[in-house]
């Protein structure tokens, strides 16, 4: 795997395991909403910063490739 498509690999595993993690699935509000829909609304909005650092480390790599 190239250095840019590990960023976005964070957010896909957070979600993929949130069922998984116990201190998400259980009981208890967070913010006052359910823990496993703010973790997963949190993952979500962290997709956006995931995938513009992939975007950079691949213009990045691009312009390595064209010196």
């Amino acid at each position: 795997m190239r250095s840019y498509h590990w960023p976005p690999l964070l957010p896909v595993l957070a979600l993929v395991l949130m069922p998984f993690l116990p201190f998400v699935n259980t009981t208890g509000l967070w913010l006052g909403l359910p823990r496993m829909v703010v973790w997963g609304a949190f993952w979500c909005l962290m997709f956006t910063p995931a995938l513009l650092w992939s975007e950079r480390l691949l213009r990045a790599a691009g312009e390595e490739d064209d010196a």
